[in-house]
């Protein structure tokens, strides 16, 4: 039930304020305290959230500056990475420029030892030495400004000429390795080696190969000094046939073509290595070789007339043809034809050529080092007084005139104008026919 409201009697107006009395119902005041324990409730839970949601944030914070901590530790940690990395790159580009300088230092110094080789072996094959061959070839020479690649890091710096670096290698098709090593394989490659691994393969391959040049260059020499001290030994047992002293004789100067210059000796150092030590004892046997040859190219070691002829007489005492009486024959006579062409026996000038008492038509060239040959009675004379004759020139014809019995050839060998066998030239001369 409800309470009906109470109403006061009315008063009557006299100027005074009325007052009214309100009555609450029970369902408001119910329905007002639940709503104040609402709000209460929500205030209580929104004071909890907003405290705990602060926490919760800190807690987001704490972890995300801890992972902020971490990524700049990270990005720290890969900087000093990718320092050591470039370090790294640019130490072995420096060790690969290092490598390409020490190349190109070798390189010169082996074309400058080539130098030397092709002038040995130019000497010794004119002088039918050493007979022809081929000569170590030499490595690659570079073009300038080539860049030199090492862990990725690249050098434009302009190359000395002819330095040596590595050939640029053109990309190998996909699955050639694959098909090298034991059958293609569709659709896999092999795995890209390394620039720094390629660069320095190909630095190894370059070192091997000036490594193989220098060792040629060293066998060649060798080879050059075994044929030489043996051609030395030869010359020398031909020569000592002669009885001459060939360290006191002279080798006189070509005087043909037009050469000369400045000298500069060769310094060589025969401790620096095995192809400074060799080319060192090389040179002198090769200067002994060479003035032995000079000296065998002067003297009358040749035959004065063409194929073999046998002596009718020999050099020394023997019967006088005429007189039959003991007699000194100053030369050796040869069997041969009338008309037969008689040659000179080494270089040098006509200083006669003229009818000689028992020597009939008679010629004779001197030589160097006082030596001089006469040929004689000869039916004629080719030659004139002053002329230059080379060895195997034509002098004259076979005859008989003068103090003869029959055609023949009178061959004399003379030292200082003092006649000395013939013979012992010609021995050494058919010792070095082979040689010469």
């Amino acid at each position: 039930m409800h309470a009906q409201p109470h109403t006061a009697p009315a008063l009557p107006a006299t100027g005074l304020i009325a007052h009214r009395t309100y009555t609450i119902r029970r369902s408001t005041m119910l329905a007002g305290l639940g709503w104040l324990a609402l709000m209460t409730a929500c205030s209580g839970t929104a004071g909890w959230y907003i405290l705990s949601k602060d926490d919760l944030a800190a807690r987001l914070i704490a972890r995300e500056t801890t992972r902020q901590y971490a990524y700049e530790d990270r990005i720290a940690a890969l900087r000093a990475d990718i320092d050591r990395y470039a370090s790294r790159a640019l130490l072995d580009q420096d060790g690969v420029e290092s490598r390409v300088d020490e190349l190109a230092t070798r390189q010169a110094e082996l074309e400058s030892r080539q130098s030397l080789v092709t002038a040995l072996t130019d000497v010794l094959q004119s002088n039918g030495i050493l007979p022809a061959s081929k000569l170590p070839l030499r490595p690659r020479v570079a073009k300038p400004e080539e860049p030199i690649r090492a862990s990725g890091v690249t050098s434009f710096a302009p190359l000395l000429p002819g330095k040596p670096t590595p050939a640029p290698e053109t990309p190998a098709l996909r699955g050639a390795d694959a098909r090298a090593a034991g059958g293609w394989q569709s659709g896999e490659a092999a795995p890209a080696q390394p620039p720094a691994k390629r660069v320095e393969a190909s630095l190894e391959k370059l070192d091997k190969a000036m490594a193989r040049t220098s060792n040629s260059q060293i066998d060649l020499l060798r080879e050059m000094d075994r044929k030489v001290a043996a051609a030395q030994r030869k010359l020398r047992s031909a020569l000592a046939e002669t009885g001459l002293d060939t360290d006191r004789m002279s080798v006189p100067t070509p005087v043909d073509g037009g050469v000369g210059g400045p000298l500069v000796p060769v310094k060589l150092d025969a401790s620096a290595g095995p192809f400074e030590a060799t080319l060192t004892a090389l040179q002198p046997r090769l200067t002994a070789l060479l003035r032995l040859r000079g000296l065998v190219e002067q003297m009358p070691l040749a035959r004065p007339m063409a194929g073999d002829h046998d002596y009718t007489s020999n050099f020394g005492y023997r019967t006088d043809p005429f007189t039959r009486g003991l007699a000194m024959h100053t030369g050796v006579d040869f069997r041969a034809a009338a008309g037969s062409p008689v040659l000179a026996t080494a270089p040098g000038k006509v200083v006669a050529a003229e009818y000689n008492g028992g020597y009939g038509n008679m010629v004779e060239v001197e030589h160097s080092n006082g030596l001089s040959t006469r040929y004689a009675h000869m039916s004629a004379i080719s030659v004139s007084v002053g002329q230059i004759v080379k060895t195997g020139s034509v002098l004259g014809k076979v005859g008989s005139t003068g103090r003869s019995t029959g055609p023949h050839l009178h061959y004399e060998t003379r030292i200082n104008e003092e006649p000395v066998d013939p013979t012992r030239f010609l021995n050494a001369g058919s010792k070095l026919a082979g040689l010469l």
